[in-house]
């Protein structure tokens, strides 16, 4: 199981127009097919219908306010500028889940966050040969109007899977478990900064091509273990050269001098070789990561390209002088 998250938005047309329907082709703006959309589950919402149910809830979002006031609530802070809150979850290709496990493992996942009140379309794609999940969120309480707070959803979601691949029998991620047992027992632990080239195999396979966080997450793992030598060479080196600060510190008694260039001179080719050697496992795994981006980078190249004109033909229809466009004036819908 593994869950992820994407970047927050604003619009809810925007999410559903990604989620409930096929990828776009070359040079298209829009796509309107749903060939890939296998089913569609909806939370807390009066309809069935996605088309319906994301229009309800962005209705929702832009009576913030209202509803606030309505339920005695004062409206403090600042105003919430994403509402939208979307992630999915993926089973191992070797697994397959049903129907109705995938739906009550998405409301069991809405649950961990404290999400399970919001309004939630739930969708399931088809097109990669893993099982996976959309869950597309309202951040605003469809009652009392509050915002939900997701600084802990990663650390939620985390949690949640182990304890769900546990109940099912079989643990996909070890580095995870490690993780979170350190977690409980007060550590902090932190994943590393993600390497540019691990972010741009991120971005270019999209949320749609799950079987790449697999691999992603084998990846993380190795780099996590990487850094860990690191760190466990740097506080050697830094024994060694404190022990070498009590012999120059007893420098009166023996033969010092030649003893401690001697001295010196080993730790010095010991840590340079260790160095390198640390170097060279950092240059295989950089090269790996090249190789797995490549077959990603010409059609990334390609959605880029389709974006930018989508993003002029938009331009063009709603009256920027750049693109000599009639403008229809209005804002964008949420």
């Amino acid at each position: 199981m593994v869950p992820a998250i994407t970047a927050g938005g604003r619009s809810f047309r925007g999410a559903a127009l990604y989620y409930l329907h096929d990828k776009r082709q070359d040079g298209e703006a829009e796509r309107f097919t749903s060939g890939r959309v296998a089913w569609v589950e909806t939370v807390n919402l009066p309809t069935g219908d996605p088309e319906r149910a994301w229009r309800i809830m962005a209705h929702t979002a832009l009576a913030q306010a209202e509803l606030k006031a309505a339920a005695g609530i004062k409206a403090t802070g600042r105003k919430l500028e994403n509402p939208v809150f979307a992630y999915s979850i993926a089973w191992h290709p070797g697994e397959r889940p049903t129907k109705a496990e995938q739906i009550e493992a998405a409301r069991a996942s809405l649950e961990a966050q404290g999400l399970e009140e919001h309004q939630a379309i739930i969708l399931c794609h088809d097109d990669e040969p893993q099982a996976h999940v959309h869950i597309i969120v309202n951040r605003v309480h469809p009652a009392i109007g509050k915002a939900a707070t997701l600084s802990n959803s990663k650390l939620k979601l985390s949690q949640w899977a182990e304890g769900y691949e546990r109940k099912r029998g079989k643990l996909y991620c070890p580095q995870r478990v490690k993780n979170n047992a350190r977690r409980s027992q007060g550590e902090f632990v932190r994943h590393p900064r993600t390497p540019r080239p691990v972010f741009e195999f991120s971005q270019a396979t999209g949320n749609d091509h799950l079987g790449a966080v697999f691999a992603a997450t084998a990846q993380r793992q190795q780099d996590a273990h990487l850094h860990e030598l690191g760190r466990a060479m740097k506080r050697s080196h830094a024994r060694q050269w404190r022990e070498l600060e009590t012999v120059y510190r007893d420098r009166h008694t023996g033969k010092f001098r030649e003893d401690f260039l001697k001295h010196c001179d080993a730790l010095r080719d010991t840590q340079t070789r260790q160095r390198q050697e640390l170097r060279t496992a950092w240059e295989t795994r950089n090269a790996e990561r090249s190789a797995a981006l490549a077959p990603f980078a010409d059609r990334e190249a390609t959605r880029r390209a389709g974006r930018v004109y989508g993003q002029g033909l938009t331009r063009s229809r709603t009256g920027d002088e750049r693109f000599g466009g009639p403008g229809r004036g209005g804002p964008e819908p949420v």
